[in-house]
């Protein structure tokens, strides 16, 4: 699984966070419209590219994306039909328990402060993977905004 994550980029990248992004298996010309993909040829040559690197699979109802916890393309996760890093949730949780402990508990605010390091941290690389994916996922002109009203 090591060189999947070391192939994984560009247009491949771009299939396979379609395929994450719906959640549910694609046929190869849908997968051609929503990635943005010139012809259902090359969205096939993408899609048997996936399966072979062992990050999609091939069902009879189309192709759906495989998330192994040894590839680097599983720090993603479809959440509401986005791609979001899995760091966005737990920097989500961490604000939360932290605005409510310090609601609650009222601890002084240097425990605050040290508790706020990470959970900015959390923010910090999350959002950074959050925009790595969306521009791979727009690259060529396709956006989900694209995809629902076209």
């Amino acid at each position: 699984m090591a060189k999947a994550a070391a192939v994984v980029s560009g247009r491949l990248a771009r299939v396979y966070f379609v395929l994450l992004r719906e959640g549910r298996p694609l046929g190869v010309r849908e997968v051609q419209r929503l990635a943005g993909l010139s012809s259902p040829s090359s969205a096939k040559h993408y899609l048997d590219k996936l399966v072979e690197l062992g990050l999609a699979e091939r069902g009879p109802e189309g192709y759906a994306a495989k998330v192994s916890g040894d590839s680097l393309m599983s720090v993603y996760v479809g959440l509401l039909g986005s791609v979001v890093p899995r760091l966005v949730p737990y920097a989500a949780f961490s604000t939360v328990l932290l605005a409510v402990f310090s609601a609650l508990a009222r601890p002084p605010l240097e425990c605050v402060a040290v508790a706020a390091v990470p959970t900015a941290l959390l923010w910090a690389e999350g959002l950074r993977l959050l925009l790595l994916a969306r521009r791979i996922a727009t690259e060529g002109g396709v956006s989900k905004l694209k995809k629902r009203g076209g």
